[in-house]
């Protein structure tokens, strides 16, 4: 391996085991943290306390408009940034991480990829090869991870059939599906008691264009472009089609967008017979909508692998919205307390979100797209406040002071955050809690699930770390 990806797998590894501890069965004082943190308050558990603090909560902070060009802006976007004391900071160490994983910065249309060099996924595939073979890992049985089974993964990549020049084929999701660093449903842990999948990369919602650029000796597996990743799908959760009739699916101008956790749709205007569940954030054509519910079109894979739309039922009181949520502070804090205490789920785990899964979903009901990775979000505006970790906390405050609650994304390059306000001199956000913390005599209480608590709170939550500051506007 060369020491430059060694140093990077390093820092991703050892990153991941600060940031998220292995907890292990000898660790007798590990217990759940209690449903309300303190010093937030049962109050503070509801969307309407914080909605009801801010002076003009239904102000339009982006018109569809403007976020269609903010949108664009950031498909173009700089790596470079000035901190608060005009030091230049640039983020190519992250986004070498981002690619080695096949997560990158600038989101892009997969459907507009017409050719790709077919040494780039022998480059893919040779550190995927390396990750693979000098990694530790250990299985759900916590045993060690066997190296013929290894090479049994890298076997079927079926490297030799990659040619020269790759010209994608185009297909779209028909299902929520997870988006594999190896083409393998098995679950892999850096240590004998650890909980994070370390082949879990990222997660694409139903409806979602990509171009597949390669397919397993077996054929069960894809490996496809997405707008902000590239990995390994399951084939039977994606299907072909010509580019024209993708964007009719997924870029039609009638959609609904699903605005909670998960949304079921059924086969039938009766909704009797369950077809599929949609997740936040995924959006589908919208045939009609009337008093008896929501009729669209679900992208549904025939048997050859070719895609054909099929008429689906969305109930008329289900938690969705005709076109994209319009961006406000009322709607982007009254959609992400839809997922408070849901589980953590690294990289979209057992269809569960981590913290960058919640950001993304959250405004994305509201046409925000956002990148994978925490780094590339809070870049992904021009009104980033920078700071080196180490700064006093008072001068981080009193530029939090000054940012909008319910549009403000913190955090640094492992955790974001979403800033909800101040009480009583004390600030506190909402997230994706994948932490832990300490009481005083020692005892570890794991969060793992969306909290609200104050920004002193051991963790990701705890601003000491903190290094952006990000608003989304204008």
């Amino acid at each position: 391996m060369k020491p430059a990806l060694s140093v990077i797998l390093i820092c991703i590894l050892f990153s991941l085991v600060v940031v998220y501890p292995v907890y292990s069965q000898e660790n007798t004082k590990l217990l759940a943290a209690p449903d309300i943190i303190p010093p937030a308050t049962e109050t503070m558990q509801h969307p309407e306390f914080w909605i009801n603090r801010l002076e003009n909560p239904d102000r339009i902070i982006m018109s569809s408009k403007e976020i269609q060009e903010f949108n664009k802006n950031n498909q173009s976007r700089s790596l470079e940034r000035k901190d608060i004391h005009d030091k230049t900071i640039r983020i190519d160490n992250i986004l070498a991480q981002g690619n080695f994983v096949g997560i990158q910065f600038h989101l892009e249309d997969p459907l507009r990829l017409k050719s790709v060099p077919g040494k780039s996924l022998h480059e893919k595939f040779r550190q995927t090869r390396d990750y693979l073979m000098n990694g530790d890992f250990w299985d759900r049985r916590n045993m060690p991870y066997p190296d013929s089974r290894k090479q049994e993964i890298i076997a079927d990549f079926d490297e030799s059939s990659i040619p020269e020049t790759v010209l994608p084929r185009y297909g779209i999701t028909v299902k929520h599906t997870l988006n594999r660093v190896v083409p393998t449903h098995e679950k892999v842990y850096r240590s004998q008691y650890n909980w994070l999948d370390m082949f879990q990369n990222a997660v694409l919602e139903t409806g979602m264009p990509v171009a597949i650029l390669h397919t397993t000796k077996n054929g069960d597996w894809l490996y496809v472009k997405s707008e902000y990743s590239t990995g390994w799908v399951p084939a039977e959760n994606i299907a072909e089609s010509p580019v024209k009739d993708l964007i009719f699916l997924a870029e039609s101008d009638d959609f609904i967008v699903a605005t909670a956790h998960k949304i079921p749709v059924y086969a039938d205007r009766d909704c009797n017979t369950w077809l599929t569940d949609i997740y936040m954030g995924a959006r589908l054509k919208l045939k009609k909508k009337s008093k008896i519910g929501y009729n669209i079109l679900v992208p549904f894979r025939n048997p050859d692998g070719s895609l054909k739309a099929i008429g689906g039922w969305i109930k008329p009181d289900a938690d969705v919205s005709v076109g994209f949520q319009p961006y406000t502070q009322r709607n982007v804090i009254s959609t992400i307390f839809k997922l408070l205490n849901r589980p953590y789920g690294w990289g979209g785990t057992d269809h569960e979100r981590d913290c960058v899964g919640t950001i993304r979903a959250v405004f994305k009901t509201c046409g925000i797209f956002m990148p994978r990775w925490t780094t590339f979000v809070l870049y992904h505006t021009d009104h980033v406040i920078t700071f080196p970790p180490d700064e006093p906390k008072d001068v981080k405050y009193r530029y939090l002071d000054s940012c909008e609650p319910g549009i403000t994304v913190c955090g640094f390059d492992w955790h974001v955050v979403l800033y909800l306000g101040k009480v009583d001199d004390v600030h506190y956000i909402i997230h994706q809690n994948g932490y832990s913390y300490h009481s005083e005599d020692g005892t570890e209480y794991r969060v793992g699930r969306v909290s609200v608590n104050n920004t002193e709170l051991e963790g990701g939550a705890d601003i000491t770390r903190w290094t952006a500051l990000s608003v989304f506007k204008p």
